[in-house]
């Protein structure tokens, strides 16, 4: 499932989509979100689905119905905080596009307490072709909460990310945004204290040109992915991170985010698995995750600029 889904122009059933997600515990996380119980096994997993009302599952799809790769990049949009939600969604899209072979913006709807622009853009936000089969345009998804400034891309990468961004700022009639960077003045802290409980990987990019090396790794001792020994808690570590020649580039770890989404396993709250590219302003999801939990992440990023 690579694209995100558009419920309204899809002929799968709730059912079907709920079915066609990459493991059991991906299928049971939806569920939970969407507050419908669950206790049965994955045999009889299909009788139960076709026991739900038509709400129950429509509010289960709604968790999945923009499921893909879930790369999320950050931008900070001037303007953006003055729109409401009648005001995007009463666009005309026409003027979108930077052309016929460029990002289009296809729809705007409103779910959950977002807005949701979906877009279709050339394979990494390229332009060079005058026309492009579809398969060679991805969809991508650039979401808001009304009245707030912070827009979030789920895009497979950064070129791709940024083409959208052009795409909604000229269908929302905007003109200025930068990506965040979690580097700036103090986000990173804020942003750790809220949600991360900890890396079991640290890139780290020397920036000394004096230097042979370029890039250094620091792996957790422990392999676990469920119980990370955070590596920023070595003394060498924090020695590294404190230097002025050397800057965090990305890091691997558990975030929490306050959902009532369990570990399958375990019963206990979800912690996702996440890569963070701190320069570039993007967090990878390394597992299927429902919608409930990138809203709240989202907000996380937001509370902390």
């Amino acid at each position: 499932m690579k694209d995100p889904i558009d419920l309204s122009g899809n002929e799968s059933t709730p059912q079907k989509l709920i079915q066609s997600l990459p493991t059991q515990a991906a299928r049971r996380r939806v569920l939970q979100a969407a507050e419908i119980s669950i206790d049965v096994d994955d045999k009889n997993f299909e009788s139960f689905l076709d026991e739900l009302s038509e709400v129950e599952l429509r509010r289960a799809a709604s968790e999945l119905r923009f499921a893909g790769e879930h790369t999320v990049y950050y931008y900070r949009v001037n303007g953006l905080h003055r729109l409401s939600s009648d005001d995007a969604l009463g666009r005309n899209n026409n003027e979108s596009s930077s052309g016929a072979y460029g990002p289009d913006v296809e729809t705007a709807i409103r779910d959950h307490d977002r807005i949701y622009v979906i877009c279709q853009v050339p394979e990494t936000g390229s332009q060079t072709q005058l026309t492009l089969a579809p398969d060679d345009r991805e969809t991508t998804v650039a979401t808001f909460k009304p009245r707030t400034q912070l827009l979030a891309v789920r895009a497979s990468d950064d070129s791709t990310a940024d083409a959208t961004l052009q795409a909604v700022l000229s269908y929302l009639g905007l003109d200025d945004a930068t990506r965040i960077s979690f580097l700036d003045s103090g986000f990173r802290g804020r942003f750790e204290d809220a949600c991360v409980d900890g890396y079991s990987t640290l890139r780290l990019r020397n920036t000394n040109p004096r230097d042979s090396t370029r890039e250094i790794e620091v792996r957790s001792k422990d392999p676990e992915a469920g119980n990370v020994a955070d590596v920023r808690t070595d003394a060498i570590v924090e020695d590294l991170l404190q230097r002025g020649d050397t800057e965090l580039n990305a890091a691997s770890g558990l975030v929490t985010v306050p959902t009532d989404v369990r570990s399958m396993e375990h019963g206990e709250p979800l912690h996702p698995r996440v890569t963070i590219g701190f320069p570039d302003g993007w967090v990878a999801f390394e597992q299927f995750v429902p919608e409930q939990i990138l809203i709240e992440f989202d907000d996380l990023v937001r509370d902390s600029l």
